[in-house]
């Protein structure tokens, strides 16, 4: 079973999976992935800027997928807890 590693890079910086999981092939990768980026965004949830957000997938002969997400905060309108 292959070793895959899930890289998480934002804008204020990477972390860098250093152990790994094992999968019984690299294909089951894209949905851990897209599993671990939900994660992450709500992770990052109290960053007021939002930004780019995404998990690089690796194996030792090195990266073989990336998913990534943009969240963005837009205020439409005041609403009441804006006046104090």
């Amino acid at each position: 079973m292959p070793t895959v590693f899930f890289d998480v890079h934002r804008e204020t910086g990477t972390t860098f999976d250093e152990e790994g999981i094992e999968l019984p092939h690299t294909d089951a990768a894209r949905e851990l992935a897209l599993e671990l980026l939900g994660q992450a965004i709500l992770d990052g949830a109290r960053r007021p800027a939002g930004g780019m957000t995404k998990i690089e997938v690796r194996d030792r002969s090195g990266p073989f997928l990336r998913v990534s997400a943009v969240v963005m905060f837009e205020k439409l309108r005041r609403t009441g807890a804006d006046s104090n």
